[in-house]
C-alpha cells in the first residue's frame, strides 16, 4: 500500500522539490501552505506521515499544528518532521535545543531547513517503519 505524506510549507518552491523528491521514491503526497489547510486536510484524510514547515503564517504555526496533533487521539500517532531555518540562530546552544526537542517537542524529528534530501528521504522511510512496527505490535 501506498504510504501517504502530507507536506506542509508556504516555500512554494521547496514543496515542488520535496514533492517531487518523495514521489520519485513511490509516496503519495498531498500539499498544504498553512497550518490552516494542513488541519482541513488532515481533518479529510489522516495521511501515514507529515513533513511541517515551523514558520509560515506566523513563527510558530508549525508548532501549533504539531501540538493540536499530539493533543488528538485520532492523530498523536502519526509522525511528524519538523523543519525549520531558525536554528541558525541558535547555533551556540544547539546542543541543548537537540536535547530539549528530542524529549519536549511535538514531533519525531527535527530537521534544519535548507533540508538534505537524502537525510529527509531517509528519515521519511525509518519513521514510516517504526510506525508500522508500532501498529503491527498492536501499540
Amino acid at each position: 500500500m501506498t504510504k501517504r505524506i502530507l507536506l506542509v510549507d508556504d516555500d512554494k518552491d521547496l514543496v515542488a522539490a520535496v514533492s517531487a523528491v518523495l514521489e520519485s521514491r513511490g509516496y503519495a503526497v498531498s500539499k498544504a501552505h498553512n497550518g490552516t489547510d494542513a488541519l482541513a486536510s488532515i481533518a479529510a484524510s489522516a495521511p501515514d506521515l507529515i513533513v511541517l514547515d515551523v514558520m509560515m503564517d506566523t513563527d510558530a504555526e508549525g508548532f501549533g499544528v504539531a501540538y493540536k496533533l499530539e493533543g488528538d487521539p485520532k492523530t498523536r500517532q502519526i509522525p511528524v518532521i519538523l523543519l525549520s531555518g531558525f536554528t541558525d540562530h541558535m547555533a551556540s546552544k544547539y546542543e541543548s535545543f537537540e536535547f530539549i526537542q528530542g524529549r519536549d517537542w511535538p514531533c519525531a524529528k527535527f530537521m534544519k531547513k535548507p533540508v538534505s534530501m537524502p537525510e529527509l528521504v531517509a528519515t521519511v522511510g525509518k519513521l514510516l517503519a517504526e510506525a508500522d512496527a508500532l501498529r503491527a505490535a498492536g501499540a
